[in-house]
């Protein structure tokens, strides 16, 4: 009867269950919320700050746009008579300009695109950690549980048998390199 109140308490929702429950509840909370303060917002405000900078340079380059269309109004005025020659500055004007946009917007997502692999790869190993910290509180968690049922289940006559039959068997396992 004993054994049988032993094995219920340790599955049982008892009151140390549902304080370590409540305790890894809350942990995994703080976690989050320390994750979030030095992972998640530090990236977001690194991310918002270089998008201002790539829209800034994006209007930098609009503005030189249109810079180049005021020089062309402004060349068209004064030079109607010289048709060849305005036309050879406001098509290296136009030219620089695009060229000047596509080099910037080009950049801009490149450094965007190594940013977001980055902070992808910092995630991944986030949660490589956290799984691995997972896996180790289960197989403690099992070890417990296998050991106190070990204990509860078992005379030490059976143990020593159970022990020198491991023991045997380990002597003809072959381990892997």
């Amino acid at each position: 009867m004993q054994n049988a109140q032993d094995l219920a308490r340790i599955l049982g929702f008892d009151q140390a269950f549902l304080v370590n429950w409540g305790l890894q509840i809350i942990n995994t909370l703080v976690l989050a919320f320390v994750l979030t303060k030095l992972l998640y917002n530090p990236v977001k405000s690194f991310m918002k700050k270089r998008a201002d900078r790539i829209s800034e340079q994006i209007d930098k380059a609009e503005g030189d746009l249109k810079q180049a269309q005021e020089m062309k109004a402004l060349y068209e005025d004064k030079l109607k008579y010289i048709d060849k020659e305005r036309n050879e500055i406001l098509d290296r004007a136009r030219i620089q300009a695009i060229e000047k946009e596509r080099g910037i917007i080009e950049e801009a997502k490149a450094e965007a695109e190594k940013i977001k692999n980055r902070a992808k790869q910092d995630i991944e190993r986030e949660q490589v950690k956290a799984k691995d910290e997972i896996k180790k509180q289960i197989i403690d968690l099992s070890t417990l549980m296998a050991e106190r049922y070990i204990a509860v289940a078992m005379n030490p006559e059976e143990q020593d048998k159970l022990l020198d039959k491991a023991i045997a068997d380990l002597g003809a396992v072959q381990w892997k390199k």
